[in-house]
């Protein structure tokens, strides 16, 4: 089942999301909810924030290796 969902834009972003929908010739509900699933498989600032101090504790605790070249990571 549908649900209707009203939202108040300025013209400029209306303008912007229904050109968008256009060039991806689907609808502007479709474009939304496509650019919302697609939002959803980014990751969030606090969790790069996370894996970032992590990656920091790990290094402090000698738990990284250097390596010459990309190569060297995949052994």
């Amino acid at each position: 089942m549908r649900s209707i969902l009203n939202i108040s834009l300025p013209p400029e972003k209306r303008k912007l999301i229904e050109e968008r929908a256009r060039k991806t010739h689907q609808s502007v509900s479709a474009y939304i909810l496509y650019a919302t699933e697609l939002e959803q498989d980014l990751i969030q600032e606090d969790e790069i924030l996370a894996r970032a101090k992590k990656a920091e504790k790990d290094y402090q605790q000698g738990k990284t290796k250097k390596l010459k070249s990309l190569a060297d990571l995949m052994k």
